[in-house]
């Protein structure tokens, strides 16, 4: 290809992602980040995502499965846990006493930390897990 061809061609192409940018952002986006930046405030994707979007959330039953540090499975769907994931076991995982309730449902808080050594170690763990889009609100162990 000679080489105004291929200038050309990168003009071309640059001028078509610039238009593509910027019709990708939306006025109320643009008139919302000024808003923050005037206000000297930044803004977050949180921000935008509670503009008219709803987060995803569902509840997901079964055996866990450790895929790495934070990251899990139930059957073939996976999710996170973050440091405000509410962890409750009893059973399996910091195991105590009484750390089942009536229903069969773990009490006990358990840290990141013991949560995650137990099932890297190849514990079987029944759970229920709230999460919301992709991140796990609680896990709670049960019996099976």
């Amino acid at each position: 290809m000679k080489r105004d061809v291929r200038s050309t061609a990168l003009a071309l192409l640059a001028t078509s992602l610039l238009a593509l940018g910027s019709t990708a952002c939306s006025s109320e986006a643009i008139g919302s980040v000024a808003e923050n930046v005037s206000a000297g405030t930044e803004a977050t994707d949180a921000d935008h995502a509670s503009e008219g979007a709803s987060a995803e959330s569902r509840t997901l039953t079964g055996e866990l499965a450790h895929r790495a540090p934070g990251e899990y499975t139930i059957g073939d769907q996976a999710f996170y846990v973050a440091e405000n994931t509410q962890i409750l076991g009893g059973i399996y995982t910091c195991p105590a006493e009484d750390g089942a309730d009536e229903n069969g449902s773990g009490t006990v808080e358990c840290s990141f930390e013991e949560f995650d050594a137990a099932l890297e170690n190849g514990t079987v763990v029944l759970a229920e897990v709230e999460i919301v889009d992709g991140i796990a609100e609680s896990i709670t162990e049960y019996e099976a």
